[in-house]
């Protein structure tokens, strides 16, 4: 049995301690959660009386406990050191997004991950959707043609600040990173993984909250690729609550429909005729859904590295603090 622990056990770290330790979800005794770590008092209690864990305050005794591996899901602005002191400690871990707030951070991280040869993933939750696996491997087959453009939009549906819907990233900037950082991180990291590396981005930004926060709650941003595509992505933290995606190749386009029971992709070859009914895919008739969680236990369990490791998250850090900086800016920013 390889035994776990878990850094930050809030909501998430409850829910897959949960799936790992009692719904067994990920095999009868391969793994187990033995010990977690929490600022918070409140959360070691429940740890402690609810799930029957070991329950510490500092990261340290966390990591002396003797782990096999580590679910690292704290707030943002302490994931560095967590994943600096597993990868030290030869310890494999998933991390939670962003990995870091700085690049610089972040590339720490990575120089020390690589350097202990450790397994590791990043819970980019589109990485293990069905819909956006099938698109990926559309776009790898060529079925598309060559890719000339991708776009990602998400509406968060929590809310304003000016209305009192203050989401806690935007209040508290110095944890989080910011909304760039924090949530929009994912659908840039979509957007990089279906066309590569970044040329250049262009981006504007709105927020309700007190200037003095520097904190977004409305992003758009255009974004040229080193491979010829163009982009677009936005994010806002209000209402509606919608999230859409979508390609378009020489040879046709996708986007998701999510209209119906399931979510399908819509699917238009170039040779269509003009305002004709698109082609339904769906796509969980060939890929199987997946989550950042059983990946990583997956290949813990097999001895191999995860699809997401913290490099690639490395690099779309990268992306979104050069869209911070166009912001301030107003100005295209282009990536080294």
């Amino acid at each position: 049995m390889l035994k776990g622990g878990v850094f930050g056990f809030g909501g998430v770290g409850q829910s897959m301690t949960r799936r790992i330790n009692r719904t067994k979800e990920y095999g009868e005794g391969d793994f187990e959660i033995v010990a977690v770590c929490n600022r918070g008092k409140p959360k070691r209690d429940i740890a402690e009386k609810d799930f029957g864990l070991a329950a510490y305050e500092k990261l340290d005794d966390l990591i002396a406990h003797g782990l096999d591996f580590m679910l690292i899901l704290s707030t943002s602005h302490v994931h560095k050191e967590a994943a600096v002191k597993c990868a030290r400690a030869g310890i494999p871990y998933l991390i939670e997004k962003p990995i870091a707030l700085t690049v610089e951070d972040a590339q720490e991280i990575v120089s020390e991950t690589e350097k202990a040869d450790l397994i590791n993933g990043v819970n980019y939750s589109m990485r293990y959707v069905p819909m956006y696996i099938k698109m990926k491997q559309m776009v790898d087959a060529g079925q598309l043609g060559e890719l000339l453009s991708v776009w990602a939009r998400s509406f968060r549906g929590h809310g304003f600040y000016t209305a009192g819907k203050r989401h806690r990233a935007v209040v508290e900037p110095e944890e989080s990173g910011g909304w760039i950082v924090h949530h929009m991180c994912h659908i840039v990291d979509f957007v990089i993984w279906m066309a590569g590396e970044v040329d250049e981005v262009y981006t504007i930004t709105k927020s309700t909250a007190p200037p003095e926060l520097d904190s977004e709650e409305l992003v758009y941003s255009t974004m040229k690729f080193k491979s010829g595509a163009v982009g677009m992505v936005s994010d806002i933290t209000g209402y509606p609550s919608d999230h859409s995606a979508g390609l378009v190749g020489t040879k046709g386009g996708v986007t998701q429909w999510r209209d119906g029971p399931k979510p399908l992709i819509k699917l238009y070859w170039e040779t269509d005729r003009e305002f004709g009914p698109p082609h339904i895919i769906d796509p969980e008739d060939t890929v199987q859904r997946d989550t950042g969680l059983s990946q990583f236990l997956r290949c813990l369990k097999e001895g191999k590295q995860t699809n997401v490791p913290v490099r690639e998250a490395w690099y779309s850090l990268k992306v979104c603090h050069a869209m911070r900086e166009s912001a301030h800016s107003g100005k295209p920013v282009k990536i080294d």
